[in-house]
């Protein structure tokens, strides 16, 4: 039975406390990044610009897929070495630039291509493709800084602190979202202004967790074990949620197109922004406190609330639709929260790379999951897609009693 964090609180101004100077700056690098975040939300901004573009159902659903899995499948390959340098933010430095050259790439294309929608699509698919692979290479090392920057009791009010004025910008920069998504020019100009933004916030952001003061270590050459995490009951039990969770994800870049083909509120998309960001914000006040005594708690009250959103996606009414956002930014704030905390708990620090890793990888893997989505919702309908997600969110709730109990 592992430990997991009991000591501190979470009342704001503990969370907010920004004096030590390596938690400051991974706290302003998830502010800058939630906004990016939102100037690119691959579930409402990216989908729709593919959606407007006339993609397929497929190809739309691989647009955060890409996202997700390209930050994640690279990392138990990367594993090793990543463990050669005796600091791991070298490395994450290094790709930074590369990481903003896909999105500048993105914003480049939808300024000058909008004549020719073929090269759009590709430029546009190449940024983010681009962006999405060195964001693997950036990710081992950004969690292997954050675990040996901040103590673990502390972990949890890291990523609710990122989480909480981070979610706030989000849902403010929903409202301009919305605006520019509305000025009187001719797509994808729009478009473009939005992915510039985001590539603003994003370089800031990655600028900033960038001059970390990481404590130096003896580089480890010798090869991981992939294997080990796996011998391990718990680490097994945990992965099988995180693949659960990661099939049940299939569904979630499809609410924000089946409001624009199906129920026409493609000029509301501004306005579901807010309020996922509003209702992530919110939430982490919720789920920081749970946290403290167990990331556990957390993931199952989030894998709880999934279960909501594809129901009442088929039953709700247009005026009505946002709730659906509301709910999806309160539970994807308890599930990212808690698979992170859970996983940087559980994993011992001698063998923390290979865990990341694999876990990540894996959970990556199945972030192609959208792409089914999208086959399954021009197949067989958004009906049968938003019932089998709520199927594989209420198997992951079933999975997750098994976890081990915090404390």
């Amino acid at each position: 039975m592992w430990k997991g964090p009991r000591e501190g609180s979470s009342n704001i101004l503990t969370i907010l406390d920004l004096r030590e100077r390596n938690y400051r700056l991974a706290v302003l690098n998830g502010w800058l990044v939630w906004l990016g975040d939102t100037f690119l939300n691959p579930n409402i901004v990216l989908t729709s610009f593919a959606a407007k573009l006339g993609a397929p159902g497929a190809l739309i659903g691989l647009l955060p897929a890409l996202l997700q899995a390209g930050g994640m499948i690279p990392q138990a390959f990367l594993a090793s070495y990543v463990a050669r340098f005796p600091k791991k933010i070298v490395l994450y430095r290094r790709v930074a630039t590369l990481r903003l050259s896909g999105v500048l790439l993105m914003a480049l294309s939808a300024l000058f291509l909008g004549s020719w929608p073929e090269l759009l699509l590709v430029g546009f698919l190449a940024g983010l493709l681009l962006n999405a692979l060195f964001t693997g290479v950036s990710s081992l090392p950004f969690w292997e800084v954050v675990a040996k920057t901040t103590p673990w009791e502390r972990r949890t009010h890291l990523f609710s602190a990122r989480n909480l004025v981070g979610g706030l910008l989000a849902f403010l920069a929903g409202f301009l979202v919305r605006e520019v998504l509305a000025l009187p020019l001719t797509f994808p100009l729009p478009y473009a202004l939005l992915f510039a933004l985001g590539a603003l916030a994003f370089g800031l952001g990655w600028y900033l967790f960038g001059l970390t003061e990481e404590p130096e270590e003896p580089p480890r050459f010798h090869r991981l074990d992939l294997r080990l995490p796996l011998r391990r009951v718990d680490f097994r039990r945990y992965l099988r949620v995180r693949v659960l969770l990661g099939l049940a994800a299939m569904a979630e870049p499809f609410y924000a197109v089946y409001a624009v083909r199906v129920l026409g509120q493609g000029k509301e998309l501004g306005l579901y922004l807010s309020l996922y960001a509003l209702s992530f914000t919110l939430s982490n006040l919720l789920w920081a406190k749970l946290g403290e005594r167990s990331s556990k708690g957390v993931l199952q009250a989030g894998s709880f609330l999934a279960l909501f959103p594809p129901l009442l996606a088929l039953l709700l009414p247009p005026p009505f639709f946002g709730l659906v956002f509301l709910l999806q930014g309160a539970y994807l704030a308890a599930l990212g929260l808690a698979t992170t905390t859970y996983l940087l708990n559980l994993a011992p620090p001698e063998e923390r790379s290979a865990h990341i890793g694999l876990a990540n990888t894996v959970a990556g893997l199945f972030a192609f999951s959208t792409v089914l989505g999208g086959w399954l919702a021009d197949r067989l309908g958004f009906p049968t897609l938003f019932l089998l997600a709520a199927f594989f969110y209420a198997w992951a709730l079933y999975a997750g009693r098994k976890l081990p109990q915090e404390g």
